[in-house]
């Protein structure tokens, strides 16, 4: 088949770790998740933010132990963003969570911030990403612009809980349709701008339901959503699972760009597979899903393989 496997970032699952709590950061590379966060912000109390702040730089290089991508979510306040921000750029992190972003100005600040210590610090430059949440009203209407002002943004997700409160609705059965719009603005922007679109049919904060929450995973997935955070061990492969491709999946797309790239040999760009016609369309999505299963697989492969080197 001639599909071109370049690799692309799996974010499945970002598990987010209260940085100020040892038990947690110290068993953290174990979980599998795709990605760690080491919270600065809303897990930890003001009175901590300051002392957590030291440890960050010690705690990266233990997160990172299984091989997940380790990243850093800062305060996107003015108290603490740039001290946050500073801890937490070194050469083990590939990006930075920035919360609450409401203009292209202050992610740009940001980003000059990074581009400095990059420098400072021996860091290949462009390394460190920027996650960007979305969690006001202001910051939705101005989803366009955040998204195209920086080449360092690796993603776009739509802060639940923070955009409710903004937006005044509850938070209940009778308003679970009322974010379907901005998630999807959401992910048709993040599509845009070759963002990867990250988020949750539902609230991450109903984590002890299993089945409610790998069904708003699975329901995220079928609507275009490549991940999703966590905020407890135990959904890291409910996420892992929901956003891959299942074997049914990948067999049939590998089955699609057989048939299809056979058509093209004959001089056809479309032909019948199963009872249906398929042309380009469908050729090109079924390589994008198959070339994904395939850089899951390796990125999978890299942190068993890390784990292993650690003996677990």
């Amino acid at each position: 088949m001639g599909v071109n496997y370049t690799i692309e970032q799996v974010r499945r699952s970002r598990l987010i770790m209260p940085a100020n709590s040892a038990k947690f950061v110290e068993k953290a590379w174990q979980r599998n998740a795709d990605a760690i966060v080491l919270d600065l912000e809303d897990s930890v109390p003001i009175t901590e933010k300051a002392a957590t702040r030291q440890r960050i730089k010690e705690q990266v290089a233990l997160a990172g132990k299984g091989g997940s991508d380790v990243l850093v979510r800062v305060n996107n306040d003015s108290r603490w963003l740039r001290d946050d921000v500073e801890a937490a750029v070194w050469p083990e992190v590939v990006g930075i969570v920035l919360p609450k972003v409401e203009s292209g100005v202050e992610l740009r600040q940001v980003e000059q911030q990074i581009a400095r210590l990059e420098s400072e610090r021996g860091i290949p430059t462009g390394q460190i990403k920027i996650s960007v949440l979305i969690e006001s009203c202001l910051g939705f209407l101005r989803m366009d612009e955040i998204a195209g002002s920086s080449e360092r943004i690796d993603s776009l997700t739509l802060g639940n809980e923070d955009f409710l409160r903004d937006a005044g609705i509850q938070d209940c059965p009778d308003t679970f349709q009322a974010l379907l719009q901005p998630r999807m603005q959401l992910l048709f922007t993040a599509r845009a701008y070759g963002k990867t679109p990250m988020g949750l049919i539902g609230s991450l904060a109903h984590y002890n339901d299993a089945d409610a929450f790998a069904k708003s995973a699975e329901l995220a997935y079928k609507h275009g959503f490549l991940g999703a955070s966590c905020i407890h061990p135990g959904n890291v492969e409910i996420l892992n699972r929901a956003f891959s491709p299942t074997p049914a999946e990948t067999e049939t797309a590998g089955r699609i760009i057989e048939a299809f790239e056979a058509a093209v040999a004959q001089g056809r760009a479309s032909t019948s597979f199963e009872g249906k016609m398929i042309d380009y369309v469908h050729y090109e999505r079924a390589r994008k899903l198959f070339q994904r299963a395939a850089a899951i697989q390796a990125f999978e492969l890299k942190k068993r393989q890390a784990r292993q080197s650690q003996g677990l």
